[in-house]
């Protein structure tokens, strides 16, 4: 072969490496923001539905983002949901760590003073609810 064919070969070989490499990338990246996106849409199910569960009366709500706990580990695994009922006030839902929030069950982390009355709910356990019956809105 002589030195110009062998130059574009090896051209050819660094250009197929180079899109090949952005490709994979690319792909890689928007994979990470489904996972995510999976992820935090399975956590505001799974407090709205801790939420209905517990406590009857809930016929609406709007469910925030997913937050998790920093590198260091402060903060909660845990989503607010606000607009409860038409109310203008929420409360936040979650556990400590992700673990926590699929292993043992979601918690009422945040409330305030006579927040059963003030959302029109009540605390009353019934595995049986789920969320058909209520309007969801959720954050994106």
């Amino acid at each position: 072969m002589n030195k110009r064919k062998k130059g574009w070969l090896i051209f050819t070989i660094l250009m197929i490496l180079l899109v090949g490499g952005i490709a994979v990338r690319y792909v890689t990246v928007k994979q990470s923001q489904a996972n995510a996106a999976n992820e935090e849409r399975r956590a505001q199910e799974k407090a709205a539905l801790w939420l209905v569960q517990n406590y009857s009366g809930v016929k609406e709500m709007k469910i925030g983002k997913l937050d998790k706990p920093n590198e260091f580990g402060g903060g909660n695994y845990a989503v607010d949901i606000d607009n409860i009922n038409g109310t203008k006030r929420g409360l936040r839902i979650g556990q400590g760590s992700k673990e926590e929030f699929y292993n043992e069950g979601p918690k009422l982390i945040v409330s305030f003073d006579d927040y059963e009355q003030v959302l029109g709910i009540k605390k009353d356990h019934d595995s049986s609810r789920t969320l058909k019956s209520v309007k969801i809105e959720y954050e994106r």
